[in-house]
């Protein structure tokens, strides 16, 4: 399984969130591809809100050599990790900013549907609160950018680094990997979009279909027979 691993942040030894990626890409990657970027060194440009991706202008945009290669590695990924910690009961910001970035590529623009086919996971984790809101950041980019299916693996580490995790943590979170990556296996190859996900596609369809967007996201849909 070909997989492309997104980190918030650039920490790896004393990081939760990276050891516990890990762990399930050792899982899942059994002689696949694996593609990583670290936040902010592979996309240091913030979104400025230009808008030269919304108007079809993508390449125009300070930041469009970085995303080039993430793209890259997620068209040819069947797995896509987002990891990251909880910062003040939400994502960090280079990852906010990041999302930013894919913003054209959402189904109400210009979307790769062949993103329908493939599986995403969250990885997160946190001091203490604030998992929710964290994961449902990251879930709502996913979803709209047509994701099938996308899961996510929490854990509250009450301000632990990892070389200092008590054994009954490790446990917790070992039993959580193998049932997550036990799902994400069993989909693989066969991914069938979630409900909302399907809503999202049929609804953005009919607008184009019925050329109620903007035209430049019209036309993409008719060029690439999405309509």
């Amino acid at each position: 399984m070909n997989i492309t691993v997104v980190y918030a942040t650039g920490r790896k030894g004393p990081s939760c969130s990276y050891h516990i990626t890990q762990m399930i890409v050792k899982e899942l990657l059994d002689g696949g591809e694996l593609f990583e970027f670290f936040l902010s060194k592979d996309m240091p440009h913030v979104c400025l809100g230009c808008y030269c991706c919304i108007h079809g202008e993508e390449e125009k945009c300070g930041g469009a050599a970085a995303l080039s290669p993430i793209l890259t590695a997620i068209e040819k990924s069947e797995l896509l990790i987002f990891s990251t910690p909880t910062y003040v009961y939400h994502i960090p910001g280079q990852l906010k900013s990041f999302l930013d970035h894919l913003a054209y590529r959402w189904m109400v623009h210009r979307p790769d549907l062949s993103y329908l086919k493939k599986q995403a996971l969250i990885v997160n984790t946190a001091a203490g609160g604030g998992m929710r809101s964290t994961v449902r950041d990251i879930q709502d980019s996913l979803e709209n950018l047509g994701v099938g299916r996308t899961y996510h693996l929490t854990q509250s580490v009450w301000n632990y680094d990892w070389p200092s995790l008590p054994a009954s943590f490790h446990s917790t979170i070992e039993k959580k990997v193998k049932r997550t990556t036990r799902t994400i296996r069993s989909r693989a190859g066969h991914v069938t979009p979630s409900l909302k996900v399907r809503g999202l596609y049929r609804m953005y369809r009919l607008l184009h279909l019925k050329k109620k967007m903007t035209p430049v996201d019209d036309v993409y849909w008719e060029n690439m027979k999405y309509v």
